[in-house]
């Protein structure tokens, strides 16, 4: 628009001054009274036609430079949402890196407990050998005690009946004594028989860790469906009610930890309808709220262990730190 103007007032100016030019040959004597208003009116035309000329191609030119703003404002909410998008896709990143590492570790907190079982597993079976090479050396230490008892009563067969009596009162005794020594020596090797040790040939591998694959609104009293499998082995845990069947007798260990990031955590973990193991942990302002539990349980084959949310109505249980893992430490017999 200041360009507009400026040419109107040059293209007035222009009009003002052409009189004067034009009378000029009148004011000497060799013009005539009609020429310079012919002129005039000449110059007038070809002036609006410049004018004409002039407002198209700064019209091209306005039209031009709105269509290069159209244009740079498009690009620009272009980059802003592709701007948007590369932070969220960072923090995206950022949690799967610090997801990661936690499985890592994990995964070596797993392996050090398994390692700690092979050798306490170790360890039992060289007491068992020892006790059983303890258990036959008393054993063939008391078969020969009896046998010298024996010769001993075959070689004083030859004495009178008093003596005869005495001997088979001895004899009594010491198959009494013999007799109480076997039955103590069955039942210590019946004990042994009865003890199951933990090992790849006798105890079965039972294991699991399951997490949540995103964070979730629970409502009191429901079970918390850990619905992410990071191991599970003797295919005990179910990711699709987060329930945990025993599929051997014996003693469990079972750990637990929920994240909330809108209130208190209060849950529990549970066998057959049973609490064994409470969950507790105080919400915090922009860091939320973590409570974890660690405890052991016997459980027999069909036994049913889960993790139950006991807080608020509309509890919001994160998935970057809850988890739920269970262990077989010990088989025992039916």
């Amino acid at each position: 628009m200041i360009v507009r103007a400026a040419l109107f007032f040059a293209i007035l100016s222009c009009l003002n001054c052409e009189p004067l030019r034009t009378q000029a040959p009148n004011e000497a004597g060799n013009g005539s009274d009609n020429a310079p208003h012919i002129e005039q009116i000449d110059i007038d035309k070809e002036l609006q036609k410049e004018v004409n000329t002039l407002e198209s191609r700064l019209e091209f030119v306005e039209n031009t430079l709105q269509n290069f703003q159209n244009n740079y404002n498009a690009l620009k909410e272009n980059f802003n949402s592709l701007k948007t998008n590369y932070n969220q896709a960072t923090m995206r990143i950022q949690q799967l890196e610090n997801l990661t590492h936690q499985t890592v570790m994990d995964l070596h907190d797993q392996s050090s407990k398994y390692f700690t079982l092979e050798s306490i597993n170790s360890n039992l079976q060289k007491t068992v050998d020892n006790t059983n090479v303890r258990l036959d050396d008393k054993t063939s230490a008391l078969w020969t005690e009896i046998s010298n008892v024996t010769e001993e009563v075959v070689s004083i067969s030859g004495m009178t009946n008093r003596s005869f009596d005495i001997l088979r009162n001895k004899n009594v005794l010491l198959e009494n004594k013999f007799q109480e020594i076997s039955n103590n020596q069955s039942n210590i090797v019946s004990t042994l028989n009865q003890i199951k040790f933990p090992g790849p040939q006798k105890n079965k591998l039972v294991v699991f860790v399951a997490q949540l694959s995103r964070e979730i609104l629970i409502s009191t009293n429901k079970i918390i469906v850990f619905d992410k499998n990071q191991l599970n082995e003797g295919r005990g845990f179910d990711p699709h009610t987060g329930v945990f069947t025993a599929t051997a007798r014996g003693i469990y260990t079972f750990s637990a930890s929920i994240e909330s990031t809108n209130c208190d955590v209060r849950g529990a973990i549970y066998r057959n309808n049973e609490q064994f193991a409470h969950i507790a942990g105080h919400f915090v302002d922009r860091e939320g709220a973590l409570g974890s539990a660690t405890s052991y349980v016997h459980l027999d084959e069909g036994d049913r262990v889960w993790v139950q949310w006991m807080g608020e109505l509309n509890g919001r249980v994160g998935h970057v730190q809850s988890q739920f893992a269970g262990h077989l430490l010990h088989e025992m017999d039916i």
